[in-house]
């Protein structure tokens, strides 16, 4: 089997880096042929398609929320996009991760990868518009949102590696902060051309899974098998409800709360009714703004995990 690696060579920090020796070297105990390349900024699906049609078996992606989804998208536009994916979280957010039930030990990581069976798992594909005005397009394998979200992941991103700070906590640092800050954005919101909303926002997230934020369990009910999208809708609200209502978000325990609306879609429209547009997050990276569209592709990402 040939095994191409693409891994974010900044992940996890030194500890991060310490880590992955290990699970190196288990690796080479399960497979012989593997080729390890490391991410640029900017340039991991690119990456991931050119190593994805120099016809490799699988490839490993190693990193973070945003390295994982990157490689993933860089696998689905290719000419091979059935080519197996597997990964070895090493960041600060590991929401995606948190959808399966994953060994932590170096040598339970490597037999794990070596031995599981491949499945298919849903993935969405969004087109937004992009900083410079131009319209992208990109995959994604966890959630999109936008609004204070999309806020709060400039933040992060914009902060460094955050240091001391565990995922977790630096995400909710953050999240306090950029609510502070945030206006509710007027948002138009059509699932499956139907409109379930016109009116201001504080977040929307189009789940794949149930996770963001550094351990948000914000869509409780999404499943990475439906071919479908589980949407939360979180209106307008005063600062002091949305503080309130971002504790319950870790638990679960928002489900149920008046304030907070859930849907289940194949496609959904954003457009901003305001000169003001929400930013847009996808698995924690920035692609753009709304105006924005996210489609479902039931499974369109073969995963060996």
């Amino acid at each position: 089997m040939k095994v191409a690696i693409i891994r974010n060579p900044v992940s996890g920090g030194r500890s991060g880096q310490a880590g992955w020796l290990r699970v190196r070297r288990e690796l080479d105990r399960h497979f012989s042929l593997i080729d390890e390349h490391e991410t640029v900024a900017g340039g991991t699906p690119l990456l991931a398609r050119r190593v994805v049609e120099a016809d490799v078996d699988l490839v490993i992606a190693v990193g973070g929320d945003g390295t994982i989804s990157e490689v993933a998208d860089g696998i689905l536009s290719s000419s091979r996009p059935e080519t197996p994916l597997a990964f070895v979280p090493a960041g600060t957010g590991g929401d995606y991760a948190r959808n399966f039930d994953l060994p932590r030990q170096p040598a339970a990581i490597a037999e794990a990868i070596a031995r599981a069976p491949l499945r298919k798992v849903d993935a969405g594909f969004l087109r937004c518009r992009a900083e410079d005005g131009a319209i992208a397009g990109r995959h994604f394998i966890n959630i999109a949102s936008f609004g204070v979200s999309g806020e709060v992941v400039r933040t992060v991103n914009g902060a460094g590696r955050g240091g001391w700070l565990p995922g977790s906590l630096r995400f909710f640092v953050h999240s306090l902060r950029s609510i502070l800050r945030y206006r509710p954005r007027g948002v138009r919101l059509v699932l499956d051309d139907r409109e379930v909303h016109a009116g201001p926002v504080t977040t929307v997230a189009i789940a794949n899974g149930g996770w963001f934020g550094g351990g948000m369990h914000v869509a409780p009910a999404a499943d990475l098998s439906d071919g479908l999208f589980e949407v939360a809708v979180l209106g307008g609200a005063p600062t002091l409800e949305t503080l309130m209502l971002l504790q319950k978000i870790y638990s679960g325990a928002h489900v149920g709360d008046p304030r907070v609306r859930f849907y289940r879609a194949r496609s959904v429209e954003a457009e901003p009714l305001d000169d003001r547009p929400a930013l847009l997050e996808a698995d924690g990276e920035m692609p753009g703004s709304i105006a924005a569209s996210f489609e479902m592709k039931p499974a369109a990402l073969t995963l060996k995990i």
